[in-house]
């Protein structure tokens, strides 16, 4: 009878064993730190912005770029980037540009050298700068809001994607809860047998207002992968003030090609 239990056991492993090599898992633990006028920045790839050791939030170039239809000019050689952004509003507005290299303080902020207090880095061949430079060089706003720990950049809807612009639903009626705070999210990268790579986001967010969150609350997911998409989780329970939820994506937005991934939270 043992014999039996041994050889069945080492059957079920056999089994397993192909199964786990179809199928591979990393996954990525980061906070939600900016948030992009009512629109959580949950996931930038390759890997979400973070405060770098002289505090700093740092930001992925490519998908920073896409956000503030801002166009970018890299040299791989001299690892010098030129991010460019014109005036999408008013065709004869000034354009502005920021010029700077990798591993380097000293930059161009509309033709003027300056320095910066901290310096950009390369990260899996991607460039990651301090979302504060930029905000100089195109003049935009930006606050930090320490209640909610939060840096909040404010940007004309004008430049935002086309996908979040084009939301009807949303541009017509937005209903935004600004109660609900997105506060970690947890990205696992999936890598199929037919060597394709898809992504699963879990993320946790807290309800900081003082009231409970029903199932008419809900978070809005807007994806720029090789396409631009938008899905709907809604509240499965009652959430009570200062309590937190979990919610987790299914496997369909594609890793290879992701540049962002951003968050709503509303109320129906």
């Amino acid at each position: 009878m043992k014999r039996m239990m041994i050889l069945g056991l080492a059957l079920i492993l056999c089994l397993l064993i192909p199964l786990a090599d179809m199928v591979s898992a990393n996954t990525a633990n980061a906070p939600v730190l900016l948030q992009i006028n009512q629109y959580y920045v949950t996931y930038t790839a390759p890997q979400s912005p973070y405060l770098d050791q002289n505090n700093r939030l740092m930001v992925p170039l490519r998908s920073l770029s896409d956000l503030l239809a801002a166009e970018v000019a890299y040299d791989a050689v001299n690892k010098s980037a030129v991010i460019s952004r014109k005036n999408l509003l008013h065709e004869q507005g000034k354009s502005y540009s920021l010029k700077l290299t990798v591993r380097l303080k000293d930059i161009e902020l509309n033709g003027v050298a300056s320095q910066m207090d901290t310096i950009p880095v390369l990260i899996k061949g991607s460039v990651y700068i301090p979302l504060s430079v930029v905000a100089k060089a195109f003049h935009l706003d930006t606050k930090w809001d320490s209640s909610r720990k939060i840096t909040h950049l404010y940007e004309d809807p004008g430049y935002l994607p086309s996908g979040v612009v084009s939301d009807e639903e949303h541009v017509l009626g937005q209903h935004s809860d600004l109660s609900v705070r997105p506060v970690q999210s947890v990205i696992q990268t999936i890598d199929q047998k037919d060597g394709g790579s898809l992504i699963q986001m879990r993320l946790t967010s807290q309800n900081t207002g003082e009231s409970t969150l029903g199932d008419n609350h809900y978070l809005r997911f807007y994806v720029q992968d090789s396409n631009f998409s938008h899905f709907d989780i809604y509240n499965q329970a009652q959430i009570k003030p200062s309590a937190a939820f979990t919610i987790e994506t299914t496997n369909t937005i594609l890793a290879k090609s992701l540049r962002y991934i951003l968050v709503d939270a509303c109320v129906d």
